[in-house]
């Protein structure tokens, strides 16, 4: 305790360590679950990770699906995702303050999961609302829309993050079953909540690093909410599959 109190107080990246230390602990349920009973797995795959048509019966979804990685001999997805949030989280930690951290993180993840659910009421048919997704990339794209934001305010090198962005993006390409939609929203809302956190010189005159942060977070909220309930209620498919899935 002593050590994570000084890590705290000079800024090192304790919200980091604890996000990686829970989708490590929710992967090993899930590899536990996934070897001792396959329907057990199904349940927490059903329950837990990001499915369009479940958001309004399981809102928890939203939150949920950012922490699972997909299960097996396959170790790429979570060791990926980890390796890469351990490389870009701990600096953006450290200048934007642990809890203004936190709520970009949760923010991108949920703007990752929006991304999912504009690209299901585009293409609008049972299998896409129905389709499930789960994993951290949402809220690290999210990191990187933040590092792209940052480098051009302080007027850094982009190359390498522009590089690692466009390599990451490209990545669906060559490799199957990456939700790429997630990447792209959460990259977005990174952006977009960055920039305010940040802000403006005009804005960091009128309000304190405070105001700002809950001015973003309640702005941010309220944008990926309403594109949801949009998503949500302008589809047919949407009701339906909702309503089957109410009950069956």
């Amino acid at each position: 305790m002593r050590r994570v109190r000084y890590e705290w107080k000079s800024g090192g990246p304790v919200i980091t360590v604890a996000i990686i230390a829970l989708c490590v602990l929710m992967w090993l349920i899930e590899q536990i679950a996934y070897y001792a009973d396959s329907n057990v797995f199904t349940a927490m795959v059903y329950d837990m990770s990001f499915i369009p048509a479940l958001t309004t019966s399981q809102p928890w979804i939203f939150l949920t699906s950012m922490f699972m990685h997909a299960p097996g001999v396959d170790v790429w997805h979570i060791l990926g995702n980890m390796i890469t949030l351990w490389f870009v989280a701990p600096s953006l930690e450290k200048m934007l303050g642990h809890w203004q951290f936190l709520a970009l993180y949760l923010l991108c993840g949920l703007g990752g999961d929006t991304g999912n659910m504009v690209y299901a009421r585009v293409l609008n048919s049972p299998e896409s609302w129905m389709q499930s997704s789960y994993g951290a990339s949402g809220a690290i794209f999210g990191l990187f829309g933040a590092l792209l934001v940052t480098y051009s305010r302080m007027r850094l090198d982009m190359r390498e993050i522009i590089g690692l962005v466009v390599l990451n993006l490209a990545m669906p390409l060559i490799v199957p079953n990456i939700a790429w939609q997630a990447h792209v929203g959460g990259l977005l809302t990174g952006m977009g909540t960055t920039g305010m956190l940040i802000g403006t010189t005009a804005s960091r005159r009128a309000l304190n690093y405070l105001q700002r942060t809950i001015l973003t977070v309640a702005v941010w909220a309220v944008v990926l909410v309403a594109i949801v309930l949009i998503c949500q209620h302008t589809s047919v498919w949407s009701t339906v599959l909702t309503n089957w899935v109410h009950w069956s």
